[in-house]
């Protein structure tokens, strides 16, 4: 029970994620390009992308460390899994995919903060989150995909 939950809830925040990354590549962007001021709306899409992308993190933990009945416990299941491309998306693909997304938007809010100049502060945002968003969506099991899961779960 506890594990659809945590499922669901770690399904369905993936749509705030991209959501408050598209809000914050669009803001960002036209700040860059049209050499706008950092405002406060700016600062608080860009914390809220990134505290969506923290939250989101800590559920997958979570379902891949405590939950997940996909997840090898050892490392001879994880050699296992390796050629089954299922298994090898989520145990490891989808994981070192978040991981360096949540590192880049890190960085990325990190250098905006620093930065001294509202070109440079959209300059650092813009092409952090266009990064980290790459990166998200090359980690999402698109219903495409072989080893794809639904856009929504009910």
């Amino acid at each position: 029970m506890i594990y659809s939950t945590v499922l669901f809830v770690h399904s369905w925040l993936r749509w705030a994620v991209l959501l408050l990354g598209l809000a914050a590549l669009v803001r960002s962007v036209r700040g860059w390009t049209q050499g706008g001021p950092w405002t406060a709306t700016d600062r608080k899409i860009s914390a809220a992308f990134v505290g969506s992308l923290d939250t989101q993190f800590l559920l997958g933990l979570i379902l891949y460390v405590v939950l997940s009945p996909l997840t090898p416990k050892s490392l001879d299941a994880l050699r296992a899994a390796m050629p089954i491309t299922a298994l090898r998306f989520f145990a490891v693909e989808h994981a070192f995919l978040m991981i360096a997304a949540l590192v880049v938007a890190h960085v990325a809010s990190a250098r905006a903060k620093r930065a001294t100049n509202p070109t440079a502060q959209h300059r650092h945002m813009a092409l952090g989150v266009l990064f980290t968003l790459l990166l998200v969506l090359a980690a999402i099991p698109w219903p495409f995909l072989p080893h794809g899961r639904p856009l929504f779960r009910i």
